[in-house]
């Protein structure tokens, strides 16, 4: 058969030639006794369809040789809907689609096929080849279609490459914590800080979103099964821990909840915190159902996948219960023995906190600590150091590492984190230099991120693919690297903009990496 093949493909052959060629090899099979049943693995499964017209001899040709290495083929048919492909995919539980267009008139086709598998939530799972006299490596890149192949040879080699990336993949969770031990996994993780882009691809108004357990959870899972990410991350707003102490919390329809009215009052911030009791976790009306998404969400998905907590972390905690007013820093200036009273207590509340969402199920804790990294070195070392560390032990101890959140330019306090959450890992923004930090953390604290939000919400598919990519190339050699946005996925973020960014991590950032 693969003498036939290329034949076929240099000089051509007459019809009644390639059907006794294939028939004769199916009578081989037979012969042999070689299994044709479905008992083959899902990796070991091929699913070939052509799209617009009844191109079947191709077929055959395709189909006799994936047999011969050893593939069990479902032929879904020529001249059928992406539709019926994809319903072949579910009902086969294939991994790998090897699909064939050859009209230009069948374009609309190989989005069709992408799309459908998006809806069904398994796009993540399947590997897509694209192949036909109509297709080109333009088009299956303009589609997100994982790969483009010229003949029957190419495709067998593209399908045994998949077929063993299947055998080795990883779950997300051992995929993310052996990059936090800074070994190489199968592939760079993709981890999402995703708010509003969640609720909107879920169809969920934010303020549901963030107030009600089952949207939460529903537009976490929703995200993942279409994208495939490495993580579920239940960030809400940063009115969620004040609103649990008291404050108040506006709450526009399909938009982001603001402090209105704060904890600690500007003129009275010790004596309104000496008047706060400590908030039972399970008991903090929106804070609550933070923890109840967790744990829905650990039922759907068990361990395959890990769960991220939020938290506020001390100091940015702190700012935010004083409505992030900047004239605290005149109390922390005039009273700085009474605010780390306050720093530390917060710290005990945090742990309070992870404790919850640990016995709900989550896997990592992360801490939005944004405002202590704006700060200088001094002020970061007298006033955020010791409550952030307290913190990050105690989660740590409990088993659950820390991933601390920094956007915006923040170098000058990234290297606290090696004394603060070894062996964790920090987000920070585009605006610090990817290299530097990760020769500077190297070894101690796992980098996530830092895409640049701004930038790749307008650009192509191509443009983020190779953004995706650079990263990839400057900081995913020896693991301990997450590729991520600096901060929360734009919810204006074009759908085909994120399925490139997931081919980057796939192909790209597929170990070893290739520079």
């Amino acid at each position: 058969m693969k003498s036939v093949s290329e034949k076929y493909k240099t000089k051509g052959m007459y019809l009644d030639d390639i059907i006794m060629a294939a028939a004769a090899f199916e009578v081989g099979v037979q012969s042999l006794g070689l299994p044709t049943d479905d008992s083959k693995e899902p990796e070991k499964k091929v699913v070939l369809g052509v799209m617009g017209g009844p191109w079947t001899i191709g077929t055959n040709i395709v189909a006799a040789n994936l047999k011969a290495h050893g593939f069990e083929v479902i032929d879904a048919g020529s001249d059928i809907s992406a539709e019926q492909i994809v319903q072949t995919v579910v009902d086969s539980k294939a991994r790998i689609v090897a699909s064939a267009i050859y009209l230009m008139q069948t374009e609309p086709e190989v989005a069709k096929l992408e799309e459908e598998l998006w809806k069904r939530g398994i796009r993540h799972k399947i590997r897509t080849i694209l192949s036909g006299p109509a297709a080109s490596p333009a088009l299956a890149e303009k589609y997100n279609v994982d790969a483009y192949v010229r003949d029957v040879n190419d495709l067998v080699l593209k399908v045994k490459e998949y077929s063993k990336d299947f055998k080795t993949e990883m779950t997300s969770y051992d995929r993310v914590m052996t990059s936090l031990k800074y070994k190489e996994p199968d592939r760079v993780p993709f981890m999402p800080f995703a708010q509003t882009f969640c609720a909107k691809f879920a169809g969920i108004p934010f303020s549901e979103y963030v107030s009600k357990a089952e949207k939460f959870a529903e537009g976490q899972i929703k995200a993942y099964n279409a994208f495939g990410w490495d993580a579920l991350c239940f960030s809400s707003d940063v009115g969620i821990y004040a609103g649990a102490c008291g404050a108040k919390i506006d709450f526009p329809y399909d938009d982001v909840p603001r402090i209105a009215k704060p904890v600690l009052n500007h003129g009275k911030i010790y004596e309104d915190f000496k008047n706060l009791d400590m908030p039972d976790p399970m008991k903090s009306g929106r804070l609550t159902e933070s923890i109840k998404a967790i744990e829905l969400a650990k039922k759907e998905v068990g361990d395959e996948i890990p769960i991220i907590g939020w938290t506020e972390g001390p100091f940015q905690g702190i700012t935010l219960f004083a409505g992030a007013d900047p004239f605290v820093f005149f109390f922390i200036n005039d009273h700085p023995d009474e605010f780390k009273e306050i720093l530390d207590w917060y710290a005990d509340f945090e742990i309070e906190v992870a404790q919850a969402m640990y016995e709900a199920g989550a896997d990592i804790i992360g801490m939005g600590e944004t405002s202590a990294y704006f700060m200088s070195p001094k002020f970061f070392e007298r006033f955020c150091l010791e409550p952030e560390k307290k913190a990050c032990k105690a989660i740590s101890r409990m088993g659950m590492p820390v991933l601390i959140h920094c956007c915006g330019y923040v170098p000058q306090c990234i290297h606290f984190t090696k004394e603060s959450n070894p062996g964790g890992a920090i987000q920070f923004d585009y605006q610090v230099d990817l290299k530097w930090a990760k020769n500077l953390l190297q070894d101690k604290v796992t980098i996530m991120g830092n895409l640049n939000y701004n930038k790749l919400t307008k650009a192509t598919t191509r443009q983020v693919y190779e953004d995706c990519s650079k990263h990839i190339k400057i900081a995913g050699e020896g693991g301990g690297y997450w590729l991520a946005f600096g901060c929360e996925i734009p919810r204006e973020l074009p759908i085909e903009n994120m399925r490139a960014i997931m081919r980057a991590a796939k192909t790209t950032g597929k170990y070893p990496i290739k520079k």
